[in-house]
């Protein structure tokens, strides 16, 4: 896990510690990572997510007990958004062949009225999200249409997070290896 910009080094190693726990692998955190000269789109506050992904590379080539197997998730607090400009913004990114994905918490650290959702919620939220991560990037879940479900796609609005449990379908009848 790669902290940067607004995510404190410890709430990250936290984040990694939580994660092992709940998919029992190893999961660590790095020192935030600088994220240097990335701009927004003009005219907005969102960020481009590949820009993220390139910034993992070289700081993850630098890392310790990294092999070929490992897969980096950068954390942020900015909001995100693919080049393409496709969607109205992303809660996270994924690049399988750099073995990267990004998870934006911008949009989670709200209710849907603009107000600070509580510190539980958003933790909450985060946990969801990385769980999501790692089952498609690393355990080969799959997307369901099941609005309850962990995988459940597409993700369009807060209400649909808040919505998800924390158990994957597939979860339910095989537990993680």
């Amino acid at each position: 896990m790669l902290p940067t910009d607004g995510v404190p080094e410890q709430i990250a190693a936290n984040i990694a510690r939580a994660l092992t726990k709940d998919t029992g692998l190893w999961v660590k955190s790095s020192t935030g990572v600088p994220s240097g000269a990335i701009e927004p789109f003009a005219g907005t506050h969102q960020y481009p997510a590949e820009d993220y992904i390139a910034l993992a590379g070289p700081v993850s080539a630098r890392l310790p007990d990294t092999s070929v197997r490992t897969y980096f998730i950068v954390l942020t607090d900015r909001d995100i958004n693919a080049r393409s400009q496709n969607f109205r913004f992303q809660y996270s990114f994924h690049a399988p062949m750099a073995r990267t994905s990004v998870l934006s918490v911008a949009r989670l650290l709200h209710d849907k009225d603009g107000s600070p959702a509580p510190v539980e919620v958003v933790g909450l939220r985060v946990q969801k999200m990385l769980m999501r991560i790692v089952g498609e990037m690393k355990l080969g879940w799959k997307r369901t249409n099941d609005p309850t479900d962990l995988m459940y796609a597409p993700i369009m609005s807060i209400d649909d997070i808040d919505r998800m449990s924390l158990v994957h379908s597939v979860e339910r009848r095989k537990p993680l290896q």
